[in-house]
């Protein structure tokens, strides 16, 4: 009996995949470019989610892009302004533009640079909608100044096979003390995990077809069409910029001065050799400048800035200890490269797929 039902399954499980359609188009050298990003958001608010893929060729590029949140209470919130995702599919062998919507099943058609628009009659302005920004709370009028600050960067010596590259590890730490006019100080600390790789040919290779498609894509370009410049992705940052942009945004009572001073420290990266497959990022702020009455309520006493400097730099190069100590990491961020290369795709991927509906573009 038990054999039978094996049997059944298998037989089941067979008819399943002759029901796949098989992709019989072509197969042909595409640069290939996945990356994941994920964050907890700021003090836990609007974490999310995010996978974006791109696929090259000299004169056609696909792109996928999709997000969705990962909170609790704010995921339904992230995923429905972020929306379902989306597909483009540009060829400029034939100078089309294809949005795909695979949810519905439908696409719209456009010329390669853009539907020319349509000048509709004007009408009063809407106030645009914009999530609020978690900052942080602090006494009003109160402004922050950099007292101090160090960062470390190093090699540990660890090496491992990360998505199919090789990689070797490098940690740091950039630690920041914040003092009031009172005083009263807060420590940044921002805790690095990257592993790198060296640049190889096939990564070369896939840079190099895209900023192929880029050239032909601009020099295709009506001259009445204003085109963005596509620079390649050769450069990747170690330190996102939406990261620093998350933290200055949410310590809003800096100076313009001492922002600028906040993010001059991040030049020690170019310390960090290769090219980023995972970056991880910590940021614990722990202190009370600037602190509204009731933070300071809430708060523990704090220890004094040096021994908080001296913590952080330690929590990263010391700490053997199972259990973290100290308060939770007020943002967490993480990137991972997933493929990077030239490797054989199907023709198919540069088309819209069978029984799409063709529907006019909005």
């Amino acid at each position: 009996m038990r054999t039978r039902i094996i049997l059944a399954i298998v037989a089941a499980s067979a008819m399943a995949c002759s029901s796949q359609p098989v992709d019989e188009s072509p197969a042909n050298p595409t640069a290939v470019f996945e990356t994941t990003v994920s964050s907890s958001g700021i003090a836990g608010m609007f974490p999310f989610e995010t996978t974006s893929k791109r696929y090259l060729r000299t004169n056609m590029r696909r792109e996928e892009h999709a997000t969705k949140g990962t909170g609790t209470f704010s995921g339904f919130l992230v995923t429905s302004l972020a929306g379902e995702g989306n597909t483009g599919v540009t060829r400029l062998d034939r100078n089309v533009l294809w949005t795909i919507n695979n949810g519905k099943k439908e696409y719209t058609e456009c010329p390669a640079h853009g539907c020319p628009v349509v000048p509709r009659k004007a009408e009063p302005p809407k106030p645009e909608e914009r999530r609020a920004e978690p900052k942080q709370k602090s006494e009003p009028g109160c402004v922050l100044h950099v007292a101090g600050s160090f960062f470390n960067v190093t090699p540990t010596g660890q090496k491992r096979e990360l998505n199919g590259f090789n990689t070797e590890q490098y940690r740091g730490a950039w630690v920041v003390r914040l003092q009031d006019p009172s005083r009263r100080t807060t420590t940044s600390t921002e805790n690095l995990d990257v592993w790198t790789t060296p640049v190889s040919a096939q990564m070369r290779h896939a840079w190099d077809t895209e900023t192929a498609f880029n050239r032909a894509y601009m020099a295709s370009a009506p001259r009445a069409t204003p085109v963005r410049g596509m620079p390649s992705s050769e450069r990747a940052e170690v330190m996102p910029p939406q990261v620093v942009q998350m933290m200055t945004g949410y310590l809003a009572n800096m100076s313009a001065h001492d922002r600028a001073t906040f993010t001059q420290a991040l030049r020690e990266l170019s310390k960090i050799k290769g090219y980023p497959i995972s970056t991880k990022i910590e940021w614990v702020l722990d202190g009370n400048a600037c602190a509204s009455k009731e933070s300071e309520q809430r708060a523990a006493q704090p220890s004094s800035g040096d021994e908080k400097l001296i913590s952080g730099i330690a929590s990263m190069f010391g700490s053997t200890k199972s259990e973290k100590q100290g308060p939770e990491p007020i943002l967490s961020f993480a990137t991972e490269v997933k493929a990077l290369g030239v490797q054989p795709e199907h023709d198919s991927l540069f088309t819209v797929p069978n029984g799409y509906r063709l529907v006019k573009q909005p």
